[in-house]
C-alpha cells in the first residue's frame, strides 16, 4: 500500500495526523511538482472519497477549506531574504481559528520549507503542537534541506519513493501506445474524459523520467514543461488546453526516445 492509500485509510478511520513534512527521492528539478501533485491528489481524494464531495478541485485553492502558503511553481529566482513574512504566518494561524466551510476537516499546504525561518516557526509552535479541530498541515520540503529543530520534532515525516517495479508502468505504457496511434482529438476524447485525471499522468511522466538513464537534456526539458504546466494550473487554463500541452510534450520529448 502506498503513502497516498495509507493516508486515505487513516483519514477514513479518523486517524489522520495533524502535521506532516513530506520529501521525495525524485530528482531535484522535478521534486517540487511531484510533492505538490501528491498533496493535491490526496486532498482531492479525501474530499471526494472520504467526505463525498462532488467538487472536481482542479486546483488546490479551489476548495474553501484548503489554505496554500507559498509559491505553486518555482518560476521566481531565489533570494537570500525570501522567507515567509510574519503576516503570512499569522494568516495561517487565523485560517484554523474558524470551522470548516464545506467539510469536516481543514488543510494547509506550505509549499516551500526552506522559507520557514525562526521568527515564522515561533509563530506556528502552538498551532503545530495543539491541533485546532480536525486539521492537517502539509509542509513540503522539495530541496530536502535541514529544517529547524522546533519544526522537525513536531512532524510526522513522509518520503515519497519514485523507484518502483517496472510492472507498475503498465497504464503508462498503454497510454503511450494509444498516443502513438491517435491524433489529438481522439486522444482527448479517451483520456480527457477517462477515469485518470491529468495530475495522475503528470506524476506518471515524472516517475518514468526519473528512471531513465538519458543525459540531463531531457530532464531539463521536463523541468521547463512542468513550469509551464504549473503556471497553467495556477491561472486556471481550460482543461483541453492542459491536456493538449501534455500530448504535445510526450510526442516531442518521449516518443523519439522509445525503441
Amino acid at each position: 500500500m502506498n503513502i497516498h492509500d495509507i493516508l486515505l485509510k487513516k483519514a477514513s478511520n479518523q486517524e489522520l495526523g495533524h502535521f506532516y513534512i513530506i520529501e521525495t527521492s525524485a530528482p531535484e528539478e522535478v521534486s517540487f511538482t511531484e510533492l505538490l501533485n501528491f498533496v493535491h491528489g490526496f486532498i482531492r481524494d479525501y474530499f471526494q472519497k472520504v467526505e463525498g464531495h462532488k467538487q472536481s478541485m482542479v486546483n488546490l485553492m479551489d476548495h474553501p477549506d484548503v489554505f496554500v502558503l507559498g509559491n505553486t511553481n518555482e518560476s521566481e529566482d531565489d533570494k537570500e531574504d525570501k522567507f515567509f513574512k510574519v503576516e503570512e504566518a499569522e494568516t495561517l494561524n487565523r485560517f484554523f481559528e474558524f470551522k470548516p466551510v464545506q467539510g469536516t476537516r481543514k488543510f494547509a499546504v506550505i509549499t516551500e520549507a526552506h522559507r520557514v525561518n525562526t521568527i515564522v516557526a515561533n509563530k506556528w509552535l502552538k498551532l503545530l503542537e495543539e491541533p485546532v479541530g480536525n486539521s492537517t498541515i502539509f509542509l513540503l520540503n522539495p530541496r530536502r534541506g535541514q529544517l529547524l529543530p522546533t519544526i522537525h520534532s513536531r512532524a510526522i515525516h513522509l518520503r515519497l519513493q519514485t523507484q518502483s517495479n517496472p510492472l507498475d508502468f503498465s497504464e503508462w505504457n498503454e497510454m503511450i501506445q494509444d498516443l502513438k496511434q491517435m491524433g489529438l482529438a481522439p486522444f482527448l476524447e479517451k483520456y480527457g474524459k477517462g477515469d485518470r485525471d491529468l495530475a495522475f499522468w503528470v506524476n506518471e511522466l515524472i516517475r518514468w523520467e526519473s528512471e531513465q538513464s538519458d543525459q540531463s537534456a531531457p530532464k531539463d526539458q521536463l523541468a521547463k514543461w512542468l513550469k509551464s504546466f504549473q503556471e497553467m494550473e495556477t491561472f486556471h487554463q481550460p482543461h483541453a488546453t492542459k491536456w493538449s500541452l501534455f500530448y504535445s510534450h510526450v510526442r516531442e520529448n518521449v516518443l523519439p526516445r522509445l525503441n
